[in-house]
């Protein structure tokens, strides 16, 4: 039985664990992302993987990563992870464990996750849309994942609603409109007249209870949620026509954000007649929770060797 080390950096751990090559986890762990210090999360990877081939006795190691990730498996941006696109993460890693390192942006890798043995295993035409502190996005067609020209393609965070003249452009993101954190609670917060970051309310399950309690804004601040992530929805549907669209992130095991969206896109499709009479695509949610990145990151670095 092969083995290999897969890591998922996110904004706050590390989480990582030894995947075979069936797609099943034999071990995982934790630990604090110190995610403003790149030289930190590099030494804490170094570590990880020295610890994973002592152990394990792994030679490749796939690291599920934002940020948009190039054809030479160099980072063009990484997000959360303050600057650690300025330094060559693979080469680096690879240089001090003396290990195959493989790249893989974190979307594409909860959908590669997904594809292998998930959600997604039996469609071949899907689109993985990780709804968190942002939005994510990865396209398969055909059973192929899609990069595009820049590694890229999937994007969807990064597409426009609603631009105005004044904001910075990246504040009209769907990220802004549609992401759970970005979204819902900067929707909130500016109903109650917020502006400053540091008095957000920034926990979402407090949120839902204040709707569930009655409070007019949080009702509003959802039902405008919904709709922003339907349209945004209904636009990813209308580009890629995909059989299935895998929801991904905490919000996906939430089942009154999964029932409020599907709602919206019912209200949607009444509402917009051509888009009726095309049909919409069938809605799930991502199966493998917090293992997908470490998961989809293997499925890749076996992909790559074939």
């Amino acid at each position: 039985m092969t083995k290999y080390a897969g890591i998922d950096i996110g904004g706050s751990f590390i989480k990582y664990g030894i995947v075979t090559e069936t797609g099943d986890i034999l071990f995982s762990d934790k630990c604090p992302t110190d995610r403003t210090k790149p030289d930190l999360v590099l030494d804490a990877l170094s570590g990880i993987i020295d610890k994973l081939k002592s152990v394990y006795g792994i030679d490749q190691v796939g690291i599920s990563i934002p940020g948009v990730i190039n054809k030479d498996n160099k980072m063009l941006t990484s997000g959360a992870l303050e600057g650690l696109h300025k330094y060559d993460v693979s080469a680096i890693l690879a240089e001090r464990t003396q290990t195959k390192v493989q790249l893989v942006n974190d979307a594409n890798a909860v959908a590669s996750a997904e594809k292998w043995v998930g959600a997604a295993e039996n469609c071949d035409n899907f689109v993985c849309l990780p709804l968190g502190t942002g939005v994510g996005g990865s396209i398969f067609i055909n059973g192929e994942l899609v990069r595009g020209r820049s590694g890229a393609a999937g994007e969807f965070g990064m597409t426009l609603m609603g631009l105005g003249k004044n904001d910075p452009v990246g504040y009209e993101s769907a990220s802004f409109y549609c992401g759970a954190v970005a979204g819902l609670c900067r929707i909130y917060n500016m109903k109650l007249g917020k502006k400053n970051f540091a008095d957000w309310e920034r926990d979402i399950k407090v949120i839902l209870d204040l709707a569930a309690s009655g409070q007019v804004e949080a009702q509003e601040s959802l039902t405008e949620f919904y709709q922003n992530t339907a349209v945004l929805l209904l636009n990813v549907s209308v580009s890629i026509d995909p059989e299935l669209i895998v929801i991904g992130g905490g919000i996906s095991e939430n089942q009154t954000i999964m029932t409020g969206i599907n709602e919206a896109i019912q209200d949607l499709l009444v509402r917009y007649s051509d888009m009726s009479a095309i049909g919409f695509p069938e809605i799930a949610s991502c199966m493998l929770g917090n293992t997908a990145g470490m998961i989809g990151a293997v499925s890749q670095l076996i992909k790559g060797d074939k």
